[in-house]
Order: structure tokens, then sequence, then C-alpha cells
């Protein structure tokens, strides 16, 4: 036995029993700060006030918010009075500061203005981002040239990329005069002019613009057609004229007889700037391939924020964030030919008229060298942007929290988050399986891949309906995300407002509304409380994933869904994404897949692909050889320029070894391991004599709804470590409940159930263990509902003495009327009484009709005295509710309902004889803000909001809103967005609609 191996044993022992030394009952009744969601925190264009940070940190902390991250923003209105970094914006930081500290929230900061993604005033041209340019010339020999070569007109992007609209991609870009003067010369070419291009109809190999590194893939196919002779520029033909052009750009040249082109390559700033930054915030974005370039970005941006204690040893700031990737591509930087040569092993200068568009040498060599090229693209960035990061972070002790992805920058995202001690991902209010949910796989992936605690995710982002988002209707969302391996929950968003009118800002079209100026801000306790418990549970442990998946090394690389992998993976096990530097770290013990953070996999999956490097076949057939089970296409090419860093020879020597002996299945087997590839990963796994980690009896038949997200219905998350396994169960329908028999691979093990909701334990009603060693546990899932399944006791017969079941036997209706008041910090209707309960959006009077806010339901009701006896629950069934509501019974709360079904026992609060009911319910900002357009405006509109997204925003701050006087034209609600979709909108249901009642049961 070799001491690697020892040394995993002895690591994945320590993994195992470490993760749950701190698992605690108490922790899950009632979390602490480190298991609470949090928000980001949006400064929106310079208004800021100190009272209101004080209000609104104070409402973080009063509802169960832990932290927060601060974004300095200008998105969609109109600048402030505090600029930012100026005296008064420093006087109001450290404000903040001291107020976090003061509540014990969590402070983070994202690294910069804007939420895209790293730059400022401070960059100048020559330290921001760079692109390849070029300009071209063609001329006929033979003749004597003697002229200048152009250079191209700087930040060409503004017409040509983004939003490919010059007025709104003034968002994006600096104007040009900024980089005017800072192009940069690499090389000069000149070539035979091929064939289409002097027909004008210039030959391209497929996708050559996001090959050569202008845009991002979203997947790498490969150009295998063959190119016409006379479209393709044969480097024995090229001469180099570098030479010959002085440092204006003056050529001298004898032209040979012939139509020929002169290239002139260099490379210039991109012009991207970070958005959507405030006026004082904003400027270039720093050059990501540059180390020494992203030091300086950081002194002069985030060191600036932590030099705000001076001497003081006193720590405020704890985290520093890096949004989602959206500057834009990058594709030179200084210096750069001399770092492509040092890895790949070869000059790039003569390949550069590929990045022009033109193929050289063949169709094969062009995509050969855009490979490799864009492979040092993103090696680069990810070193020298998301590691350099990581390193200034650790060294001044802070957490790099990011989300390590993008629609831009082309990088193998499975690598980005290599360093990142919190990666991220995010999701949009019902975006659906075509939205972001992969960048979450790919998160919680690394997490487990690095041994990081928490996963973070940009939650409920939404652009349009704002208003509309509320705890009851994102639950199942939030629960999906959950069985995704999420555990830290960052809601976007809480927009800051210093002034006094409601709504208020927003963050033009974007986020939900996560602030205290939400009608049901102070109800969310209860939600907020779930989350909590769910995310202390779900932040223990390891996570039990049975499949590693590498995706392989093409630049740029996304994730993809699990309804989109190939081969496809079956309900019942769960997988990790894994990069090439984890496959190098890997070791094999009794055919387990064992990696440093101590997570083990009994399946390596690898995407299918025609094209690999050598390094890595090696690497798999080391693997395969000590034990490991994969599932590997055998390839036949390599996707670089061959050369001593990738041979096709000992590609092919290594295939022919590895594939060389079958089994009597007909697999190929090498050494102690096997290789599939014509069967699918069902078969594997029962070849493998590995059942499912979680499976229900009659799955087909659940799901009786649509879902948000495609499945069965029903979703887990499996986290084990130390003396304990924990599964999360969600039912995904909004509409049904479920009663299920669920198989669970755990053996010997007692099952409890925990539920978030309630912070209740109990061992499970009904339970047995099976002929295969698995335990299976009826479930009972309400519509939306959810449960911990956790075994952590020896396992005990089930008796049917524990099987409660508790039947109807009446119900107690409310015979007299509600009495109906109204509690907004606006003008209130008149108090109301209801012989019934009706939708309150239905009602005659509109001051009711378009009412937003709390309103309060009073009653009574009798109990007979002889109704309370042992055995017996009173269940309080509100029906429907508009959205969320407290229940008080005689003048004590019993707590918050949030979601369907509004049930509450209420047994141990009912006294004999009359008992007062009163119910709060928390309706939505939409039935106000419908009422208000019917009303004269009071506000000045323009499109001209500097967002790139369609509509209108406010002119300036009207003067009544400053001086928090009345609306002058009788509204009673302000946003700064304008949301024309209002006017014609259907009132959404509101208030308390029932019908109410009160359920008897007895067991």
């Amino acid at each position: 036995m070799n001491r690697r191996y020892i040394f995993f044993v002895i690591l994945f022992e320590f993994m195992s029993n470490a993760v749950f030394a701190q698992w605690k009952e108490s922790e899950f009744v009632s979390p602490s700060d480190i298991a609470k969601p949090q928000v980001w925190y949006h400064w929106q264009n310079g208004h800021i006030g100190k009272d209101a940070i004080t209000a609104d940190l104070e409402s973080m902390k009063n509802v169960g918010i832990g932290g927060f991250t601060l974004f300095n923003v200008a998105e969609g209105v109109p600048e402030g009075p505090v600029k930012y970094m100026s005296n008064g914006w420093w006087q109001l930081f450290n404000h903040l500061q001291k107020e976090a500290k003061r509540l014990n929230l969590e402070m983070g900061v994202m690294n910069g203005a804007g939420w895209s993604v790293s730059g400022g005033p401070w960059v100048t041209p020559d330290k921001a981002m760079q692109e390849v340019a070029w300009t071209e010339k063609q001329v006929e020999g033979p003749m004597y040239f003697d002229g200048s070569l152009e250079i191209p007109i700087p930040a060409l992007g503004i017409e040509r990329d983004m939003q490919r609209n010059p007025e709104i991609n003034k968002r994006y870009y600096v104007p040009r005069n900024e980089v005017r003067g800072y192009y940069r010369d690499i090389v000069v070419w000149a070539f035979p002019t091929p064939e289409g291009e002097l027909k004008g109809n210039p030959y391209h190999i497929d996708q050559w613009w996001g090959k050569a590194g202008f845009s991002k893939l979203s997947i790498y196919v490969c150009d295998k057609k063959n190119s016409p002779d006379s479209e393709i520029i044969q480097t024995k033909q090229m001469i180099n004229l570098t030479s010959k052009m002085d440092k204006n750009g003056h050529l001298v040249w004898n032209v040979p007889a012939g139509k020929w082109t002169i290239l002139r390559i260099g490379y210039q700033p991109t012009g991207v700037q970070n958005h959507p930054a405030p006026p004082g915030g904003r400027g270039l974005e720093i050059d990501k391939l540059s180390s020494s370039a992203v030091d300086f970005y950081w002194e002069k941006s985030i060191n600036q924020m932590l030099k705000m204690n001076g001497e003081s040893k006193e720590k405020y700031i704890s985290q520093i964030l890096v949004d989602s990737y959206e500057a834009g591509h990058q594709n030179w930087t200084h210096n750069f030919d001399i770092a492509f040569k040092q890895k790949m092993g070869y000059d790039l200068k003569v390949f550069l008229p590929a990045i022009a568009g033109r193929v050289v040498g063949s169709t094969k060599l062009t995509e050969k060298f855009l490979w490799d090229y864009r492979k040092v693209i993103s090696d680069m960035l990810i070193s020298n942007f998301y590691d350099r990061f990581a390193e200034q972070c650790h060294r001044n002790g802070l957490t790099f929290a990011a989300e390590p992805y993008g629609a831009f920058g082309n990088t193998n995202d499975f690598s980005s988050g290599r360093m990142v001690d919190l990666p991220a991902g995010e999701f949009w209010v019902k975006d659906g399986d075509n939205g972001t949910k992969n960048t979450i796989k790919l998160a919680s992936s690394i997490a487990h891949l690095y041994n990081r605690k928490l996963v973070g995710v940009e939650s409920f982002t939404n652009a349009g309906n704002t208003f509309e988002t509320n705890p009851r209707d994102i639950k199942t969302q939030g629960d999906y995300f959950f069985c995704k391996g999420v555990n830290q929950y960052w809601f976007h968003c809480f927009t800051h407002d210093p002034y006094n009118k409601l709504p208020g800002m927003t963050l033009g079209v974007y986020g939900s509304h996560f602030n205290r100026r939400n009608t049901w801000w102070s109800y969310s306790k209860g939600w907020l409380l779930y989350l909590a418990r769910c995310q202390y549970m779900l932040q223990q442990g390891l996570s039990k994933n049975d499949i590693l998946y590498y995706a392989g090394e093409d630049a740029p690389l996304q994730p993809i869904s699990r309804e989109k992998l190939k081969p496809a993976i079956p309900f019942g096990y769960d997988y990790d994404f894994c990069n090439t530097e984890i496959l190098d770290s890997i070791q094999i013990i009794d055919h387990q897949i064992i990696i440093p953070s101590g997570a083990k996999y009994s399946l390596l999956i690898v995407r299918p692909t025609e094209y690999m490097r050598p390094n890595i076949l090696r690497t798999l057939g080391n693997l395969i050889k000590e034990g490991a089970f994969v599932y590997l296409e055998k390839p036949d090419k390599t996707p670089g320029i061959e050369n001593k860093v990738c041979s096709l020879s000992e590609l092919r020597s290594l295939s022919k070894k590895i594939w060389s002996k079958k089994d009597s299945q007909g697999f190929y087997i090498y050494g102690k391991g096997r290789i599939y590839s014509t069967v699918d990963v069902q078969s594997i796994l029962k070849y493998s004599n590995l059942l499912p980690d979680f499976e229900c009896e009659d799955i087909e038949n659940i799901k009786k709804e649509e879902t948000l997200y495609s499945g069965n219905g029903l979703e887990y998350i499996h986290k084990y470590g130390g003396d304990g396994d924990i599964y999360f169960i969600s039912n995904q329908q909004n509409h049904h409940s479920v009663n299920i028999n669920a198989l669970f691979r755990i053996e010997n093990c007692l099952p409890e159930l925990w539920n978030p909701m309630t912070g209740e334990l109990t061992v499970a009603e009904e339970y047995s263990k099976i002929s295969d060693g698995r335990i299976k546990v009826r479930l009972n899932l309400e519509e939306a509902g959810s449960v911990f399944v956790v075994f952590r006791k020896p396992f005990t017969e089930c008796k049917k003495e524990n099987i409660k079941v508790w039947n109807v036997i009446d119900s107690i209706n409310f015979t007299h009327p509600w009495k109906v008041t109204f509690a907004s910090d606006y003008e209130n209707p008149t108090e109301i009484n209801m012989p019934e309960l009706v939708d309150l959006s239905l009602y005659p009077d509109s001051t009711v009709r378009y009412y937003s806010g709390t309103i309060i339901y009073n009653n009574t009701i009798y109990i007979d005295p002889s109704r309370l006896m042992k055995n017996t629950k009173f269940i309080l069934d509100l029906g429907q509710v508009e959205v969320i509501s407290e229940v008080f019974l005689n003048g004590k709360s019993l707590g918050i309902l949030w979601k369907n079904p509004y049930l509450m026992d209420i047994t141990s609060k009912l006294v004999p004889g009359n008992n007062e009911i009163v119910v709060k319910v928390a309706n939505q900002w939409v039935n106000r803000l419908v009422g208000d357009q019917h009303l004269p405006e009071d506000c000045e509109w323009t499109h001209n909001t500097g967002s790139t997204a369609s509509g209108m925003g406010l002119t300036k701050i009207p003067d009544w809103v400053l001086n928090n006087e009345a609306s002058p034209t009788g509204r009673h609600s302000f946003t700064v967005w304008k949301w024309p979709y209002l006017k014609n909108k259907q009132l959404l249901p509101s208030g308390l609609i029932g019908p109410a009642k009160i359920v008897v049961e007895k067991k």
C-alpha cells in the first residue's frame, strides 16, 4: 500500500467525520447568522441617506437577514447628490460599516462600481482590456509601394458588439477619444489575396468570429469542411513586412507580381467600461489577462475601502464579490505572444491572419491554432484575474465570492472558480429550463471539488414584474435550487432609498422588491426562517453525488443543464462537473473515485468528443488502470497544433494500449478498471450494482401538473458525513400534494423527519427495511412541501402504534361578520364589515379595490368547552390568502402563514367560550400601482435613462418627493421606473378570501 493511498484514506476519514462536528438540533430550530439568507444591497446613483441606511439595516436584522453585499450602481435613475467615492460618499460608507458591525450583519462589497465587472475612472487605456485589431490594404504588383498603413478606429465595438446599437452601447463603452492613440503593432503580413475577397465575398470558417475570441462560443464545433485552395493563405507565401514599416505606419516595399493583401495587425483597448456605474465610478474595464493590471485595480478600488479603518484593526468588510462576467471579450494583452509561446511551444504570429478571419494553411490547421489561442486566453484570464483576485482577498483576510461565468469572457468556466472561496450562480424568477439554472450546478460542483462550505446564488432576479414576487409563489423554485446544491441565498435585490415615498427606488426594471418598503416585508420572517433552517442543514457535510462528469478542456466551455447532458444521467443519481486540475488529482480506492476534498464517486463520465490532448488520455488511462469505471469514447484527433505538447501519434499510441482487451460482457478493460461507451448510464450503474440513491415507488404517476423545471415533480439532494446522512426532498408541484413511498440508499438507520417550516423533529411514522438493504419511508408532502429526512440513529423496527391517523370529525364556521380595517402609510379606506369573505380586488369601493398594504380581519368564534378534549385538534384553515398572513388568537401572535395550505394548529391557545381571532394579511403593491395609473402623472419621464432596458425612467426626482410632500395629483405610490403594462393589468387577488373555518380532528 503506497503512501499516497494511505494519505487519501486518512483524508477521507477526516473529512467525513469533521464536517458534522457542530451539527446541532438547536441550530436547526433557531439558526445562527451564518445560516441566514442575505441580500444584494444597491445604492442607486448617489441617492443615499444616513438615516435610511440605518433603517435598512435594522429592517434586515429584524426579519432575519444575515448580511448584505453592497453595490453602487446607476440603473435607470437620474444622478443623485452623493458622488461615488466623494467625501460625502466615504462618510456614508463608514456609517454603513459601523451600523453593520453594530447589528452583527455580515458586510460584503462588489469589487467596484456597477455590476460588471471591474473598472473605474482610474483605469488608463494601457491597463484596459485589449483586443486584436487590424487594417488591410490591397495592392497589385509588381510595383513600388511607398505609403502609410492606417490604424483601426478606437473602440470598434461601439457599432459592432454588445447591443450592436451605438446609442445603447454608450452604456458599455467610453467615448472614442478616451482610447484614441493607444493602438500598438504586433506584426505586418502580406499574402496573395484570397479569391473570395477579390470578388467581395470573403471566405471564413464556421463561427470564425467566436473562435477568434471576439465573442463567447456556446459550444465549440470544429469546422471539418475543406476550404478551397483559392481561399487559403499558405504560410510559405506570407511575407513579414514588420521591419519595413516605421513607427508611424509608413511602409516601403517592392511588391511582387500579383494581387496582395497587406494586413497590419496590432492591439488596442476594447473601450468597454464597467456598467451600470455612477459617474464617479465609471471608467475602462481593467485588463483581465494581466496580473499587474489587476493589482493596480485592487489598489485603486478595493484597497481604498479597506483603508477606511486607518490604523484600526477592527474588521468591517468580510467579503469581496465579482459578479457574472459581462465585460465583453478580450483576446490580447501586452506580451501575449510571449505567454502563448511559453504555453503552446510555438510562435503564433504566422497564424494571426486567422484572427482576422482568414484560413491559414488549411481549415484543419486554422481550427487547431484557434483552439490553442482560446485555451491560452482562458488560462490567462483565470490565472491573472480570478486567481489574482483570490490571492489579494486572502492576503487581506477576505473571502472571495464570485459568479465565475458569463455571457462573455473566453473562459473554461469549470476552472474559473478553482480559487473562489464562495462560488455562486444565479436564477431569475420563473425562468424555467431555458434560464440560468445551469450556473447553479457549476457553482455547487466547484464547491464540492474544492471543499467550499457555501454555495451562493443571486436569487429571484427579475425583469419587469418587480412587485409581483412573493414568498408563496417562489417557494418551489427556491427549493429546486436547494436540491442543486445552493446553501446561501443572496436576494436580488434590496434597493436603498433615502426618500419616504413608497414603494420607491428600484433597480430600474431589474430585481424583485426585497426591501422594507414592500407590503409583505415585515411578514417575511416565517419564510426567511424556513430558508435559514434549510441553509443550515445544507451547509453540513459533503454532497453525495455518484457521478463525476469531466467536461473537457475546450475554451470557452460552459455548463449545460442536466436535460442536455450526453450521456443522460437517470433520476436517483446526482453528479458534479469536474475540470482537468481535479482530474489530475483523483485517486482510486476500491474502484471509488476520490478527490482531495474527500468527495467520492462511483463513475467518471468524459463528455463525448473525438478530440483530446494526449496528457488527458494519459491521465484517464492511469485512472482506469487503477480501477476506475469510466464512460469514455475513443478519441482519434488532437485539438491543437501538432507538436510535443499535442502529439497525435502519442494519442493514438495511448488509445491502442487502453482499448486493447474486452471482458466477457464485451466492455473494454484496462488494468483494474472498465471502459463504457456503448450503453446508457442506467445500464452502467446496474452493471456496477449501484442502486439509486433516492427513488420512489410509482414515480411515473406522481406528477399531476406542469412544473417550472422539467422532471418528475420531485427533487432531492443528499448530504453526508460524520455520523449522519441528510436528504432534502421537495415536491415541485404548487397545487398537488403527494404521498410517496421513498427509497433511500441507507442501511440500518432510523429515518427522522425534520420539518423546516415548523422546526419540528419527529421519527417517521411509517418506514421499513426492504430486501436490498435500503430504507423505505412513507412521506406525505403538501403542495410545494419539503422535508429533511435524517438518518443518524440505529435502526429500530417501526411499531404500528407510532402511526397516528387524524380524522376530520367536524368543522366550525365563522358566523359573525368580519370587521376589516386597513393599515398603510398612506390614506386608508374606511372600516368595512363583511358578512362573507371576498376578494378585495373585486370590491366596489375603489379605495379598497386599489389598496396595497396590511389588511386586518377581526372575528370571534365560540368553542364549546366540551369540545376541548384529549386527542382532539383544532386546525384554523384560512382558505385562500393573498398573499401572506399573521394570525393572532386572544391577543397573542401564533405565527405567520406564507404558503398554501394556510393551515395552523391553534389547539393549545383556544379557551372555552369566545375566542378572538385576528388575521393580518399583506397583499402586493401591484393593485395600488394600477389604481394610480388612472390618476394624472406626477413625475417627468424620459427614454434617455442610461439603461439598455427598454422603458422610461425619471428625468429627475420630483420636488414633492424631495420635500416629503403629498403627490400633487393625488397618487399614493411613487416609483422611479415607468411601468406602462400596469395601466391595463388585471388587479391581483387581494386579502383574506377564504373560506375560513376551524377543522376539528380526532385521533
